[in-house]
């Protein structure tokens, strides 16, 4: 099992070094000691600058390329530790892996509450806790067991104040478990 951890991680780590590689590359090509988030933003986002402004602010279905700009831009800055606007490399790591570096988990949480909170509320209600993981049917058939399993784990384990809803903290707490590590929990899984 030991053996098997370690590779799960080493195969995880090697995910994220080769997309950093990769994405360093292209967006630096001249191999700067680090990226400006100018440089980065006309890279990726260039394009949004010949756009006209309604067509910026107009969703398609649910995906906005302005959302989209001003999530990068917060996530650049959190991951900007010394705040001179350029990420080092490991900062770009932070930034384009953020659930891998405790410094940027706050941003994680953010994140994954903006994606599922559906009301805009700033909380994750069950309806909107189950609407991540199960659709439902048109046909008004009975919930799946694990759907109502996970309606009870909501009530019972993730609501810990109990007032119907997930706010950050405990949405912090589910997505990042501070007592879970996952490649031991998928090394014992696969023996």
């Amino acid at each position: 099992m030991s053996e098997l951890k370690a590779w799960i991680q080493f195969t995880q780590r090697r995910y994220i070094d080769d997309d950093v590689q990769r994405q360093w590359r292209s967006h630096n090509p001249d191999n700067n000691d680090t990226i400006h988030w100018e440089n980065y933003r006309t890279n990726v986002y260039g394009f949004m600058d010949e756009m006209d402004p309604t067509d910026l602010e107009r969703e398609n279905n649910g995906f906005s390329y302005k959302a989209m700009l001003t999530r990068d831009r917060r996530r650049w800055s959190v991951a900007d530790r010394d705040g001179d606007d350029a990420l080092t490399k490991a900062e770009f790591t932070d930034f384009l892996h953020p659930e891998e570096s405790p410094y940027m988990r706050d941003v994680v949480v953010a994140e994954t509450v903006e994606d599922i909170d559906k009301d805009d509320d700033g909380k994750v209600s069950v309806d909107e806790y189950i609407g991540d993981m199960y659709r439902g049917t048109d046909d008004d058939s009975e919930e799946p067991e694990w759907v109502k399993h996970e309606r009870e784990t909501f009530k019972t384990f993730r609501d810990k104040d109990g007032d119907g809803s997930l706010n950050n903290e405990e949405v912090k707490e589910w997505i990042i478990p501070q007592d879970f590590d996952h490649a031991e929990a998928e090394s014992k899984h696969l023996i």
